[in-house]
């Protein structure tokens, strides 16, 4: 007679045993892809500057276009890449995006004037949608009961790219120039799309295959759960993002010498990074716990104090603490918000409803820096950190309007928060 099992086998979730190894992957390869891109940011202007542009005015107004670009082309274009992977499969559209990445950035280190850049960084933003792509497969291979760890240990990746990327960027840059740089990314980006095409592992066969259409998957965004998840992450990105045009300045308003200004910044968006790279992993081990839109409200509540804080904060080790608390609220935000997109989307066309939630981060990426420049010229830097509290309080209202997303007397799952869970 076959032997029953056990409560406790019976509770395990079902999976294919391999994804935990995908997910590992998948982690070093967009932390090779984040840590890439980021090399070239935080010098554009002075890459735009050798291009010619010298005068001033011009030169913001140059670097302004070019670093919003990808993020308008990107929004349009990731909707289409996610309903094509619905179809043709999620893995084929990561390496994709990574080697589609490569080709546009190496050709960047071939550019002769900003208008070749900023075509260039067009493109970038239509052949992309990488993130969007592996959040996709991450979300069709874990466990239904493990979903919201695996966002959260995802997105820790994005966090050490962004603070490894400057870092290794501006080095790079005095190193080998600016156009080497170019090079430089291009290789990382080949060499992650490499190894997600030797490492991870897609099961395409059990998966029902999407007959939707892009305007389909727009209908069923636009209701419901997503439609407040996505509203979540514009709000999220807006907020965060509102200071970003002149933190900088805010940073040396508080008695930083310009001698030290720009390592004192990079220190203080380090110290955030850290923070959401340690933290993301925990709140999503949390959300699986005790449902998402807890930790939704506790992460903005926490969010809105720390940005209001800010405001009113003289020093700077008053401001890194904050900042790290920033990093650690905001961890619990975006790869919560995509987790609550997953579990309410059909498997069939996960790919393209997360695609939106995507396009809804990127266009609150170009919203924020707009609108946060605009405010501080009109009012001081100081009330746009309140508007950013606004923001956030804005977003955790939204999350009250999710349903529960654990039945009532399910127990918790027991895995430790900081362990990434076996079968």
């Amino acid at each position: 007679m076959p032997q029953q099992p056990t409560a406790k086998a019976a509770a395990l979730p079902e999976g294919d045993p391999a994804w935990e190894r995908t997910l590992r992957v998948l982690w070093v390869a967009q932390l090779l892809a984040v840590a890439g891109m980021s090399l070239i940011l935080p010098i554009l202007p002075l890459i735009v500057r050798d291009l010619g542009v010298t005068d001033l005015a011009e030169l913001q107004r140059w670097s302004g276009l070019i670093f919003a670009a990808p993020f308008l082309s990107a929004a349009v274009m990731t909707p289409v890449w996610g309903w094509v992977g619905d179809r043709w499969g999620r893995k084929p559209m990561v390496v994709r995006a990574l080697f589609g990445l490569s080709i546009a950035v190496f050709c960047m280190g071939f550019a002769t004037t900003p208008e070749h850049l900023l075509a260039l960084r067009i493109l970038q933003g239509m052949i992309s949608g990488f993130i969007a792509a592996a959040i996709a497969l991450v979300s069709s291979i874990a466990p239904h009961a493990r979903l919201g760890y695996a966002l959260g240990y995802l997105s820790s990746s994005q966090a050490a790219g962004i603070v490894v990327g400057p870092l290794f960027g501006g080095v790079l840059a005095d190193l080998v120039g600016f156009r080497s740089l170019f090079f430089v990314t291009a290789a990382i980006e080949l060499l992650a799309g490499f190894a997600v095409l030797r490492w991870v592992r897609e099961d395409r066969a059990t998966r029902p295959i999407s007959r939707s259409s892009v305007f389909s998957n727009a209908r069923y965004a636009m209701r419901g759960p997503v439609l407040v998840a996505l509203v979540g992450l514009f709000l999220t990105q807006l907020a965060i993002l509102l200071v970003q045009p002149f933190f900088a300045l805010f940073v040396e308003s508080l008695g930083v010498a310009r001698d030290r200004l720009s390592s004192t910044t990079g220190f203080l968006f380090g110290a955030t990074g850290l923070a959401a790279l340690l933290a993301a992993p925990r709140w999503g081990a949390v959300g699986d716990r005790i449902g998402r839109r807890r930790v939704l409200w506790i992460a903005f509540i926490g969010g809105s104090l720390v940005f209001l804080l800010q405001a009113v904060t003289r020093n700077v080790p008053s401001l890194f603490a904050l900042r790290f608390l920033q990093g650690v609220f905001a961890a619990g935000m975006l790869p919560v918000l995509y987790a609550t997109i997953a579990s309410h989307s059909p498997e069939e066309r996960r790919a393209g409803i997360v695609a939106f939630g995507s396009s809804a981060t990127l266009c609150g990426g170009l919203v924020g820096p707009i609108l946060g420049g605009y405010l501080a010229s009109g009012l001081g830097m100081r009330p746009v950190f309140v508007f950013s509290t606004a923001a956030f309080l804005l977003a955790g209202l939204n999350t009250l309007r999710l349903p529960p997303d654990r039945k009532p007397g399910e127990p918790p799952l027991r895995h430790r928060m900081w362990e990434l869970p076996t079968q």
